[in-house]
């Protein structure tokens, strides 16, 4: 085992390398971005805690001793792993895709449509959607980030960041064919998915009676949507996520009021964080 208090300072050793390759003290001070007194100080210092002399002025550079060489190339080449893995370490993150954690209605209407714009401006970084509803432990399970509603129970933590990204109220739409019909709200069949419960509350605070709702469960969080502009049922969900089959005509609002606004926001593991999950989670704050 390595045994780091036998070992001279890194400071004293950094000093001697950048004098050792640089054949100056003046030169070294301005690799390592101190004075040539500051690097002087440290090489005799270093001396000082081997006793043994390593370098010699000539004139305005230095020569090695012949205990400086050994020790030079000694450095040389554990820096030079050290080097060597950190560059390696580096690349691997750099290369590691960026898992993201999120509901399916996000992932479908908002994220994967705008997507290509962001490999555009990154073309190196890989990104890896899982769709769930389920609320996870982020660092545990591998996750980079998480884009929630911080209405499904979501808080900061001590292990965790919150930053918001929009506002979205929760409104009511269904297929226009269903619309077609004339049908009352009340009397219309509602998709209802996983969070039922959820969609339930909601349409009692839009002032339905969840108790007389025809229910059209499909089993399937990809599939609501779906269902739904196929004229099965009416359904909640929020305005960002409608916005598309809105603006298409696929969907139309219906005229319920209470409904309650919803903040989606990241979900970050606290800690380091790569280059690349930073970038991911700047492009997503200019796209919500």
């Amino acid at each position: 085992m390595l045994r780091w208090r036998d070992l001279p300072s890194l400071s004293m050793l950094r000093a001697f390398d950048a004098t050792a390759r640089a054949g100056s003290f003046a030169e070294a001070g301005r690799v390592l971005n101190v004075t040539h007194a500051a690097v002087t100080q440290s090489v005799r210092a270093l001396e000082g805690e081997l006793g043994v002399q390593l370098v010699r002025r000539a004139g305005r550079t230095v020569a090695l001793t012949e205990a400086g060489a050994a020790l030079a190339r000694a450095l040389g080449e554990g820096f030079g792993r050290v080097e060597a893995g950190i560059a390696a370490l580096r690349e691997h993150e750099a290369r590691r895709v960026v898992r993201v954690t999120t509901t399916t209605f996000i992932a479908e209407t908002h994220i994967m449509p705008r997507l290509p714009g962001f490999w555009a401006a990154h073309p190196g970084v890989e990104v890896a959607l899982s769709p769930s509803p389920e609320k996870l432990d982020l660092a545990r399970e591998g996750f980079d980030l998480a884009i929630r509603a911080l209405s499904d129970g979501w808080e900061e933590t001590a292990e965790e960041e919150i930053r918001p990204l929009c506002r979205s109220p929760v409104i009511a739409v269904c297929a226009p064919s269903l619309l077609a019909t004339g049908l009352h709200p009340q009397d219309m069949p509602w998709v209802m998915g996983v969070d039922r419960h959820l969609d339930l509350a909601e349409v009692a605070g839009a002032g339905l009676d969840p108790a007389r709702l025809r229910r059209v469960e499909v089993g399937s969080p990809h599939l609501e949507m779906s269902a739904c502009r196929q004229g099965l049922g009416a359904a909640t969900a929020t305005k960002i996520i409608c916005r598309a089959d809105l603006e298409a005509g696929r969907l139309v609002r219906l005229p319920l009021s209470g409904l309650p606004v919803v903040t989606y926001a990241l979900v970050l593991p606290k800690g380091p964080r790569r280059a690349a999950v930073e970038a991911f989670a700047g492009w997503l704050a200019t796209i919500f």
